[in-house]
């Protein structure tokens, strides 16, 4: 109930986000550049881990630590704009030789960047690898564990599950997410007449080394739209969505972008200028859902196996020479078919 409460405000939405194929690129955006500046701006960085077997307690107090200790949102976006004023000003500081104003500079992105759970991430497991090839395996666990830490803050990486959208005149469809290390895969629960359920809808490479995802800035939104959904900015992931031809024939992927829209997202099959909106599905509807999905599947299997036996008997009268021409004949005009008494 509540999710097609919101559906309506997703179409809204799709106007407004229409226009994000349009937007300029930039290559230097913050977090998912220029790692290894990233490196040696931080030889002595250190983060908070939390344990991976929790019970419920112990989950909250996570949730809670994480809050505090990374920025979300629009708070993000301001703070990656702002390392972005520091280098310019560390680039100039440096050319002048202000030894002391490099410093200070340097000092300042780093605690600026320990904010941020993507750069930490980033860091974390390209230190991590580094500690496995030198077989520091101590090591390599206690960035492993900063890593997930980082990684547990990033809504990109936390849509596991079940979501529900509408796929135009196919109607609402269900998918299931999971994760291949930084790929996501979004699965069909329920399918349709091109792409059917079990198959791949969309994937997306998260990877911040993934130089698609490097390339794209956030969207930025009105302010009447930003009002609405309550954020500035919105995350974008570069991705694959999948497309058919009735029957699940010619079969391909094409460019495609993830869009995150608070505790929502959106795909976009870019090339087609298709887009859908996700949300938590209701117990209500997913049940919904899968019954409907199971009655289109068993009206499926009856079709089929009337089509079978209709073939069958089809075959049966061709063997009796009943069937010439694809026209039925009778018993004493059968005699007169080349080869009866062949």
């Amino acid at each position: 109930m509540y999710f097609s409460k919101r559906i309506n405000l997703f179409l809204a939405l799709a106007a407004v986000t229409s226009a994000f194929s349009t937007l300029p690129k930039l290559s230097t955006f913050v977090a998912r550049s220029h790692v290894g500046l990233h490196m040696s701006l931080s030889p002595s960085y250190d983060g908070s881990s939390i344990p991976e077997d929790a019970d419920a307690s112990d989950v909250d107090k996570s949730k809670s630590t994480l809050e505090s200790t990374f920025v979300v949102g629009d708070e993000l976006q301001r703070l990656r704009k702002n390392v972005l004023k520091l280098r310019g000003e560390l680039m100039e500081a440096r050319s002048s030789k202000d030894s002391r104003k490099v410093l200070e500079l340097e000092r300042a992105i780093i605690k600026a960047q320990h904010s941020d759970a993507e750069f930490v991430y980033t860091v974390s497991m390209e230190r991590m690898e580094t500690a496995e090839l030198r077989g520091v395996l101590d090591e390599a666990e206690e960035f492993r564990r900063k890593a997930l830490t980082a990684r547990r803050a990033l809504p990109q990486f936390n849509l596991e599950g079940l979501w529900v959208g509408k796929y135009g005149e196919h109607g609402y469809e269900m998918i299931n997410i999971t994760y291949v290390g930084d790929v996501l895969h979004a699965y069909k629960v329920t399918g349709d007449k091109n792409v059917p359920k079990g198959e791949i809808s969309f994937k997306v490479d998260l990877s911040t080394n993934y130089e698609q995802n490097r390339l794209l800035e956030p969207i930025e939104l009105g302010e009447t739209a930003a009002k609405q959904w309550g954020s500035k900015f919105l995350s974008r992931f570069a991705g694959k969505g999948q497309v058919a031809s009735e029957g699940y024939m010619n079969a391909q992927f094409i460019e495609g972008q993830l869009i995150l829209v608070n505790e929502f997202f959106s795909f976009a099959w870019v090339p087609i200028g298709h887009q859908v909106f996700f949300g938590r599905p209701s117990p209500e509807l997913t049940l919904k859902l899968l019954r409907q999905a199971e009655e289109n599947s068993d009206s499926l299997d009856t079709s089929r196996t009337h089509l079978t036996r209709c073939m069958e008997e089809t075959k049966a009268l061709q063997e009796d020479h009943l069937l010439h021409d694809n026209q039925l004949v009778g018993q004493e005009e059968s005699y007169d078919l080349p080869g009866y008494f062949e």
